[in-house]
């Protein structure tokens, strides 16, 4: 009996593809406040992305750069290589026609959904030049965040080591990738040790790097306190009542 054999590379590729399709399926599974919405014939407001190809991790990891030089952090630089260095990368966000459960339980600030959501409608418009869309609806965060662990969960049980990131996920939104207002990136890969494990800062020289501007918000402030610092103070789009 003869046969192809599956060598290392398929075998690493064909593994990941299988299981990020499981944890996308996982993620809409998993379980969502308002559940009789679902049962009434509301959609499910869960986007789910996978992203494999090297040029679209590549145009991911350019942006991340751009963005790290504008903030000037290190950390969107380390999270550069990652995006580059793994096999596959989901995207798990909330889409832009997520609605709350109309439990009015009053978690954001207000007595009800609807007030929630006519309070906000304007605040929500004027954040499209920040790195993710707000506010949301406290509940449906919740929500994400069991979704992103019951796809996390499922890369465990197969053995893909699974890193939960949010600033490679904001860049996906910037390039066009995804368009969920809010979402988490799961970046996984088959490696004899784990991509993003003990993964070190890289040394920036953020006044050397010809990169352009991404259009987002906020910005690094100046001075810089901490030049080279993973996180650095940005600068408010409006004043705080009471601070200089």
């Amino acid at each position: 009996m003869t046969g192809d054999h599956l060598q290392g590379d398929a075998i690493r590729i064909a593994a990941v593809r299988q299981v990020a399709t499981l944890m996308a399926a996982a993620a809409i599974t998993a379980p969502k406040s308002g559940g009789q919405l679902f049962l009434a014939g509301k959609p499910n407001f869960l986007e789910t992305v996978i992203v494999e190809d090297l040029t679209t991790r590549r145009e991911l990891a350019g942006w991340l750069r751009a963005r790290g030089k504008e903030r000037r952090e290190t950390i969107w630089f380390r999270d550069a290589e990652v995006a580059e260095a793994v096999d596959a990368i989901l995207f798990i966000g909330m889409a832009p026609h997520w609605y709350p459960p109309n439990y009015d339980c009053g978690a954001c600030g207000y007595a009800t959904c609807a007030e929630f959501l006519n309070a906000t409608k304007t605040l929500r418009k004027e954040s499209v030049e920040l790195e993710f869309t707000g506010p949301t609806c406290n509940l449906r965060d919740i929500d994400l965040g069991i979704a992103v662990g019951s796809a996390a969960k499922t890369a465990a049980m197969h053995s893909i080591d699974c890193r939960c990131q949010t600033r490679v996920a904001v860049a996906a939104r910037k390039v066009g990738v995804i368009t969920a207002e809010v979402a988490v990136a799961l970046s996984l890969s088959v490696t004899h040790k784990a991509i993003g494990f003990d993964r070190r800062m890289p040394e920036v020289d953020f006044d050397a790097l010809d990169l352009p501007a991404t259009g987002t918000q906020p910005v690094a402030k100046d001075p810089i306190a901490h030049p080279g610092a993973a996180r650095n103070r940005q600068q408010p789009r409006l004043p705080t009542p009471g601070r200089q």
